[in-house]
């Protein structure tokens, strides 16, 4: 089974659903809608597919962020070059996909509520999203994967994922829980999304030619004077690679350097209180000695 576009980091199961609305597909948590009242019709045109003890093999860039999926059954060819694999053997994979992604649009965009959100989108020009499929994993376990035989044969060998690897922060082993240990992490790991465009016009504007590929719907405003109408429209699914260049990498290196330092700040509390260390050796006086023999005190 194939995930849907491939997320360059795992997300929360509890944070994207479909049906809702994003202005960042991979930071849910920032801002979005989801409609209660288009609730039912949603989850009826879903499509459910559970797989057990699934198995997918990935590649990493050089930043740390997935980029493919090559499947258990995987083509030599395509990963025969490729310096950063690994493996993942989860428990379960469910797969939540919409049949009809026009309708499941059309649903929401006629609850009022979606579509004043959708009003204040369109009226501060932002862009935005809507989730019409995901891909879950549960309990997934990575490991370092390199070809045996040279590339000569599709087998692979597997090792844990060294310490300080550039892979995604969850899929890295828990040092807290000794060495070798390896993550379990369950979560989103793909997402059928799709762009959403949104204006606020006249019914006798013609459209642009940015407006093709789009699937346009229009709502009057009721009491508008000047006879507004909100055109919103339904754009392509974005592709594994268009994901994995909008994430910000700068955000990710900062919480890696902060989890260095809150690991040192705890080597440094232990080192402190063993009993090797004087009551005066300068770890315990809160400074160094100095390196000059007359600016000692």
């Amino acid at each position: 089974m194939v995930l849907h576009g491939l997320l360059p980091k795992p997300l929360p199961a509890d944070e994207v659903t479909v049906g809702q609305l994003l202005v960042h597909p991979l930071h849910p948590e920032q801002d979005g809608f989801y409609s209660q009242q288009a609730h039912a019709e949603i989850d009826d045109l879903n499509d459910y597919h559970i797989q057990l003890r699934y198995k997918d093999l990935f590649s990493v860039d050089t930043e740390g962020r997935f980029m493919t999926n090559y499947g258990a059954k995987f083509e030599l060819g395509r990963i025969y070059r490729q310096p950063n694999l690994l493996t993942v053997n989860a428990e379960q994979m469910i797969q939540r996909t919409s049949q009809h992604p026009t309708r499941v649009f059309e649903a929401v965009c006629e609850d009022p509520e979606a579509r004043a959100w959708l009003y204040n989108m369109a009226k501060e020009g932002k862009e935005f999203y809507i989730v019409v499929g995901v891909t879950e994993l549960k309990n997934a376990v990575f490991r370092r994967a390199k070809l045996q035989d040279a590339g000569a044969s599709n087998r692979l060998n597997e090792l844990p994922i060294e310490k300080g690897a550039k892979v995604p922060r969850g899929v890295r082993r828990d040092s807290t829980l000794g060495q070798g240990t390896e993550a379990r992490i369950s979560g989103v790991f793909g997402m059928d999304v799709r762009r959403v465009a949104a204006r606020i016009t006249r019914p006798e504007e013609p459209h642009s030619l940015s407006d093709i590929g789009y699937r346009w719907i229009y709502h009057d405003f009721p009491d508008s004077k000047n006879k507004e109408q909100l055109m919103v429209g339904l754009g392509k699914p974005l592709k594994a690679n268009e994901l994995r260049l909008m994430l910000d990498l700068s955000e990710e290196d900062v919480q890696t350097n902060l989890d260095h330092i809150s690991q040192l700040s705890l080597d440094a509390l232990s080192a402190s209180a063993s009993p090797l260390l004087r009551p005066s050796s300068p770890a315990l006086r809160g400074r160094s000695p100095s390196p000059h023999p007359s600016l000692r005190v």
